[in-house]
């Protein structure tokens, strides 16, 4: 029934138990010490300027050096010299990207502070900071630059010559401006002659370059666009021109230069994964793909054989998969998985595990165009079904190591209770992260929480807040953290996830606004944790603190908390994969009856010693029929 789900990490009888948690700290300054001297007040340190030769309104000056820390002020970039032979210094507001960087477009504050809108500048450029009312001494380089009003561009090549759909191709010669500044942008003129089909005319397709270095104004990309051509293979001869589009300004052209391009066909080279599973994102790799428009797809369409996992081959013909445009060169496709006759399989190949094996084509559309790009040999293996968890520490886990006195060992913490996990379920395909996944979609893995505070004010250790016992795992996205409205509905407390505070239930000395039902101390708890609630650990203690019983007692302290944590953790887990009893009542969902060692018991049976694996203990794991399910579920190749 739902009420064991609910009281499974609870205890019979509410009590508070509330004792003070003192942390004394004692600060003494004697009067004759000479005072702090301010690290801002020494200023910043500049060891480059980057900016090009030619600057306009909108160019990007870097300032590299150190000492640009927002904690001191405001970067004023100065500029000290000569401008057309007048003396000038004066500064202007810069913006500190990192301690290291500090940027400045140009604006109308330099033309100002120059007193003119052409011409040549010589001098230092630099930095101070705005600091309390006043600058820090300041620093710069010897920097030399030409203002000017716009800049003409110069073509001198454009490369490759055989090209695909999208490829970068790359503009040599100089004056090409960005971002601010404005826009450099190739321009085609010509006839693009189809392998089949009638010549048509090109004229004036303009497409967008951007700098291959910031400040590089020699070398500019743009993607061969299916607007300059269309998408079906064939031949470009003509002109290309640059113009450059200035924001403050004219568009000085270019001369043209010749061009002959040959657009070949778009194809499929290989993927990535080299074995995906439910969930992944696949990335087709190849040329000549198109996309990010409404007017612009790609399909594959894949002619072979479909193979379950130890089954018969089937043949199919012209299955297609609808990817998402990346670049040119990649496409990304997501496996997804859906429920059939009570099992989770890939939508398209209707099997969680097998191989496609055949051919891949594909087939590019652009309006009312369509060409089917080259045919290459594909072999597709699906591997069996992995669930990917993601562990999320709260902040309210950072503030309640506090309590415990290990703040400055979260790190140690979290991966000791991460090593517990994995270690539970060791031997099934699982794999456990920290970091939000980039190769899977959301709907392919689950989120776990770690907080600090229980937010259903009951003092759970940890409470599964998804929708019922998911047997056969058949939802992978479960989320076990947050508020779930589908279980509030019940009657009980949404919030899920795993919460830490509620541990100190466990000891004589609970901390002020902790809620615990009543229970029995564990002398342990307090053997453990007192040493380092007394006296807090701090930076740089450990574990190369020098006094060894010291070091012995956080490390036990964080060995301990880290093993309690992983073990709630994969409690909880346990039961978004269909635990306990799982061919059994859906109701059921802890052990009956309990036993030692048995990680899904309810809370009530399952003593401090045996999740935190100290003494005779022996440590939760699975029992009963829960190990052959979970292989069953979540085997391992």
């Amino acid at each position: 029934m739902r009420l064991q789900r609910v009281m499974h990490n609870r205890w019979p009888q509410a009590h508070i138990l509330s004792s003070a948690l003192a942390l004394a700290a004692a600060a003494s300054c004697d009067p004759a010490e000479p005072p702090t001297m301010d690290p801002c007040s020494l200023g910043p340190s500049v060891d480059r300027v980057i900016a090009p030769p030619d600057v306009l309104l909108g160019t990007t000056f870097v300032i590299a050096g150190a000492g640009f820390s927002e904690t001191c002020g405001e970067p004023r970039v100065y500029f000290s010299g000569t401008f057309e032979g007048r003396v000038v210094d004066f500064d202007v507001t810069g913006s500190a990207e990192s301690p290291t960087r500090v940027r400045y477009t140009t604006d109308s504050n330099l033309m100002a502070g120059l007193g003119g809108s052409s011409g040549i500048f010589s001098g230092e450029v630099g930095v101070a900071m705005r600091h309390a009312g006043r600058r820090t001494p300041r620093s710069g380089v010897m920097t030399g630059f030409r203002l000017v009003t716009e800049i003409p561009p110069r073509l001198a090549s454009v490369t490759p010559e055989a090209v695909t759909l999208n490829e970068q191709m790359l503009l040599s010669g100089d004056g090409f401006i960005s971002g601010a500044e404005g826009t450099t942008y190739a321009v085609f003129d010509g006839t693009f002659t189809p392998d089949r089909g009638a010549p048509r005319s090109v004229s004036r397709i303009r497409i967008a370059a951007t700098p291959v270095e910031e400040v590089d104004r020699t070398r500019a990309t743009f993607p061969f666009s299916p607007t300059i051509a269309g998408i079906f293979p064939g031949t470009f001869e003509g002109t290309v021109t640059v113009e450059n589009t200035h924001a403050f300004g004219g568009t000085p052209a270019s001369s043209p230069i010749a061009a002959r391009l040959r657009l070949g066909p778009s194809f499929v080279a290989g993927f990535r994964p080299a074995r995906p599973t439910l969930g992944s994102i696949v990335t087709f790799e190849g040329a000549g793909f198109i996309g990010g428009d409404p007017d612009q797809t790609v399909t594959l369409r894949l002619n072979g054989t479909l193979t379950p996992h130890g089954g018969t081959s089937l043949p199919i013909s012209s299955l297609e998969l609808v990817p998402a445009f990346v670049n040119g060169g990649r496409l990304a496709y997501v496996v997804v998985p859906v429920v059939r006759d009570g099992a989770l399989v890939a939508a398209e190949f209707g099997f969680s595990r097998g191989v496609f094996s055949g051919t891949a084509t594909p087939t590019i559309a652009y309006g009312r165009d369509r060409v089917d790009g080259l045919t290459t040999s594909l072999d597709l293996p699906l591997g069996p079904i992995k669930q990917v968890v993601v562990v999320v520490f709260l902040p309210g886990f950072t503030e309640a190591l506090r309590l415990f006195g290990l703040r400055a060992v979260e790190a140690e913490v979290r991966a000791q209770a991460l090593e517990k996990f994995e270690r539970t379920y060791a031997g099934f395909n699982i794999d456990i992260r920290e970091e939000w996944p980039t190769d899977y979609y959301p709907g392919g893995y689950a989120v776990l929480e770690v907080g600090g505070p229980d937010p259903n004010g009951r003092g759970l250790f940890g409470y599964d807040n998804t929708p019922g016992k998911d047997v056969g795992n058949l939802r992978l996205h479960d989320r076990i953290g947050g508020s779930n409205a589908e279980v509030q509905q019940d009657g009980y407390p949404g919030y899920g996830g795993v919460f830490i505070e509620s541990f100190f239930c466990w000891s004589r000395h609970v901390p002020d606004g902790i809620v615990c039902p009543d229970l029995a101390p564990e002398p342990e708890f307090d053997r453990i944790f007192a040493p380092v609630r007394r006296r807090e650990v701090v930076w740089g203690e450990y574990p190369d603190g020098g006094d060894p019983a010291r070091t012995a007692a956080i490390a036990e302290a964080i060995r301990v908390l880290g093993a309690v944590i992983g073990d709630t953790i994969a409690h909880e887990f346990g039961h978004s994969l269909g635990l306990a009893h799982p061919w059994g009542a859906a109701d059921l969902v802890h052990n009956e009856p309990p036993a030692e060692g048995c990680l899904m018991d309810s809370g009530a049976y399952r003593p401090f010693a045996e999740r935190a694996e100290i003494g005779a203990a022996r440590p939760g794991g699975f029992c009963g029929d829960e190990r052959a399910y979970l292989s069953t579920i979540l085997p391992v190749e």
